[in-house]
Parts: structure tokens; C-alpha cells; sequence
């Protein structure tokens, strides 16, 4: 059992079951792998009409996220100045015309002003003064976390601090849901939660907040069917301990770390000692749609290995099992397409960005906003709830589609890199048009990891 006794402010309360279900999402691609096993294709259309491949999106966002591509040298320049300095007066990156704005507080120090330059070489960089900085933000919003601690909980699920620098933003749960909650802790002899006017009247906050309510509840979701090592991202697995079903997810983007490669998935899929089984023997539309009640013949499974490296409260852990630099692409009966990785990318607010999950399929039209902390209110594979998620990147899907679904968790977020994709992180939850993920600068924080190319 993992050691979880946070409280998070974070923003939905769907995050946990969305999780699960946001490995679903495939692309098509230019390219099908020769070995890959498309038994589970044999299912003509999808009545839901979910989304297909990268090239029937819509034209006007592709054309839109090409031009942000051109952007992404100046992003990197701009976001690792920052990271030289995490006390310093910045504040956030945001796309802009045709350009990107650095929002910063006070004087630009030196690693800052040589990196402006720098990122100019890729297009306009517009400075913009910041009321706060991001350090500064985050501080109080620990201030937010740390009253959220006390016996009962509360009914915020978010708390985002603003790309811009004007504050912070408290989302306190759908009432319904934050009801719900309240009466299963009463029956069960427990203190009920605390509104987020009761947390905040006891927290001094020095800077501007908006308090909102949310449409839906945060969820983290659990749930390709037939792939082979090295393992592709975008597909699906099961996290499984004494033979008994702990997860459902998709498989992330294979990451290069410690001498060697692995695969990136979603924390609240699985835990150590649980390990990883690929491929499922049912027609995978039924098999999604029946839910933890359906069962794989785990004859036909292949081992992956065991999950490793937890970082929980990021909402990463690693496979212990060769990951590869292919994404599947296309809609959830996959058919076999791939993209290939072909680098990475820091987070920039504004930016869009795509998701491919084993329930979804491909889902684009994800604008990025400001980074939130999240609170879980749904159980995990290990059935824990109450804690926070830190530091996850919120998108909205532009076009009023849904997000993500359960099972999409762990899966590939990315944006287009040339003929391939650029990694941008990992997914972790989200509710309606909402997703939440990690991004790639905790990645390499935690794990000194890339991802893997060709």
C-alpha cells in the first residue's frame, strides 16, 4: 500500500476514473508496423464516432499547432533559464500571436536575458510584467494544501496558479459530488468536508484567488490490445499482483533513463510489487465498455515487468520492460498505425496539444492552461483516495469533445514534431473536456529521462 496522506488540491473530481480509460486514444500514421498483431481490428467503425487519425483533424488546428512546432526551440530556451533559477521572477510561457510571452516578475537576470536572445532566433518573445512570481505562487498555494489537511478534508479539488502571475485559482468540487462524499463520511462515523470558504477564512493569502465550482468531478482513469517488445506507448496494459486485476491503463512513451529504457505510465495504475500484462483476447469495444467485470484470458497475455521508480504524487512510475520509439495512432481499434517520437517539449500555456489513449483513441484540440494541483477523491489501483497530485497541466478540448475516458491514463500527450510527434508528458485524469497531465520537466526531474527516438 502506498503512503498517501495528502489532501490535494487539485482540479476534478472525475481525475481518478479518466485515468484509467485515457490510455485509449490511438493515431493513425504514415507507416503500420509489420509484427503488429491487429486481431483486435477486426471491428468495422465505431458507432461513437470517435476521433481517427491525426490527419482528419480539423485543418485550422493542425495549421495552428505547425506553427507552434516552430516555437518549441524557444520554449526549451526559455523554460531551462528558468529552471537555473526556481526563486527567481518568473512566472510562466505562454504562445501569443505569432509569438510566445514570457511572463516574469522584476529584473530579468542574466541566464534569462541570454536565453531571450537565444529564443528570439525562433520568433517574437514578448515580455510581460508579472504581478507574482511562480515561486511565489506556489507558496501560497501550499498554504491552500497544508489547511486542506485538517481532519475531514475539504471540497476543493484544485488549485491552479495562474500562466500569468495575477493569483491563484480554488475549484472546489461538483456540489453533487462534494454531497455524496460528505454523507458516505457520516455514515461511516467520519468528520464531513469543509467548504472552501471555511478552508480559505482560516488561510492569510497575500495575493488575488477566484473561487469556482466545477461542472465535473476529477477522475483518474483505469482500463491497443496487441502489441510486442519493445513496447510501443499508446497501448494497452493491465496491472495485475498475485494474479489478481489492479489496474487497466495505457502504456506511455518509452523513456530513456539510468543507462537503459523503460516505459512511463500513469502512478495510480499500479503499484510495486504489481507487475504489467499486455494484450486482451476480447473483442476490445465490449471489453472497454463492460468494465472491471470483463476478463482477459491471461494466457494470451505477455508479461511486460514489474512497475518500478514510483513518484506518486506526480503521478509517474516507470515498467521495468524495453520501451520503443513508436505511438499508436488512430482511433482504439488501431489497426496497427504509428507515429514516431521524435524528441520533446517543455509546457507552454496556450499551447495545443494531442492525447492517444486505449479507450479514446486520438483526441486533439487540447488547449494547455496554467499548472494545478489536484485532489483525488476516486480510489487507485491500490483503492487509496485523499491525496494530491502535484504540478499536472490543464487542457480544455476546444471544440466541447470529451477529454479523455477511463483507461486513457498514463497514455502519450504530444504535439507534432516534423513527420512524428514531440512528447510533452504523460496523462493523469480529467473529467468532461477537461485533461489533466504531466508534464515532461518532471520527467526529467525525477527521472533524468528522455524519450525514446529513433
Amino acid at each position: 500500500m502506498k503512503r498517501r496522506t495528502l489532501w490535494l488540491a487539485v482540479s476534478s473530481f472525475a481525475f481518478l476514473a479518466v485515468m484509467a480509460f485515457i490510455g485509449s486514444v490511438k493515431y493513425y500514421a504514415q507507416g503500420q508496423r509489420p509484427d503488429f498483431d491487429t486481431r483486435a481490428s477486426s471491428i468495422q467503425g465505431d458507432r461513437r464516432k470517435l476521433p481517427g487519425r491525426l490527419e482528419d483533424v480539423d485543418p485550422k488546428t493542425l495549421a495552428a499547432m505547425r506553427r507552434q512546432e516552430a516555437l518549441q526551440p524557444a520554449i526549451n530556451a526559455l523554460y531551462e533559464a528558468a529552471m537555473k533559477s526556481p526563486d527567481s521572477g518568473f512566472t510562466g510561457i505562454a504562445f501569443q500571436g505569432d509569438g510566445l510571452a514570457l511572463y516574469w516578475k522584476g529584473d530579468l537576470n542574466n541566464d534569462m536575458l541570454a536565453a531571450i536572445n537565444e529564443a528570439r532566433q525562433a520568433g517574437p518573445v514578448e515580455i510581460v510584467p508579472a504581478a507574482f512570481s511562480l515561486a511565489e505562487m506556489e507558496a501560497e498555494a501550499s498554504k491552500v494544501d497544508k489547511a486542506m489537511k485538517t481532519p475531514g478534508g475539504s471540497d476543493i479539488q484544485a488549485v491552479t496558479t495562474r500562466f500569468d502571475g495575477s493569483g491563484l485559482d480554488i475549484e472546489r468540487m461538483p456540489f453533487r459530488a462534494a454531497e455524496d462524499i460528505s454523507l458516505a463520511r457520516s455514515q461511516a462515523g467520519q468528520r464531513g468536508l469543509r467548504s472552501a470558504e471555511q478552508v480559505l477564512a482560516d488561510v492569510d493569502l497575500r495575493m488575488p484567488i477566484r473561487v469556482t465550482t466545477a461542472d465535473e468531478p476529477v477522475e483518474m482513469m483505469l482500463d491497443r490490445f496487441h502489441d510486442s517488445p519493445a513496447w510501443n506507448s499508446g497501448g494497452y496494459y493491465e496491472s495485475k499482483r498475485n494474479n489478481q486485476l489492479r489496474g487497466r491503463c495505457t502504456t506511455g512513451f518509452g523513456i530513456r533513463a539510468y543507462g537503459r529504457t523503460w516505459v512511463l505510465t500513469a502512478a495510480h495504475c499500479a503499484t510495486a510489487p504489481d507487475v504489467a500484462f499486455q494484450g486482451c483476447n476480447l473483442d476490445p469495444y465490449a471489453y472497454l465498455d463492460a468494465g472491471l467485470n470483463a476478463t482477459c484470458n491471461a494466457n494470451l497475455q505477455t508479461r511486460m515487468g514489474p512497475v518500478t521508480r514510483e513518484n506518486y504524487q506526480y503521478d509517474l512510475i516507470l515498467i521495468d520492460a524495453p520501451g520503443f520509439y513508436r505511438m499508436f495512432d488512430g482511433p482504439r481499434n488501431n489497426n496497427g498505425y504509428y507515429k514516431n517520437v521524435l524528441g520533446w517539449g517543455y509546457h507552454a500555456s496556450g499551447e495545443l496539444v494531442c492525447q492517444s489513449g486505449v479507450r479514446s483513441g486520438v483526441v486533439c484540440g487540447l488547449r494547455t492552461g496554467s499548472s494545478t494541483n489536484v485532489t483525488i477523491t476516486n480510489r487507485d489501483s491500490d483503492g487509496d483516495t485523499g491525496y494530491t497530485l502535484y504540478g499536472l497541466i490543464r487542457t480544455t478540448q476546444i471544440d466541447g469533445q470529451t477529454a479523455v475516458r477511463g483507461g486513457d491514463s498514463g497514455g502519450p500527450v504530444f504535439t507534432l514534431m516534423g513527420s512524428g510527434v514531440r512528447a510533452k508528458g504523460s496523462v493523469s485524469a480529467g473529467g468532461g473536456t477537461t485533461m489533466y497531465f504531466q508534464d515532461w520537466a518532471d520527467v526529467i526531474r525525477l527521472y533524468g529521462g528522455y524519450p525514446v527516438t529513433p
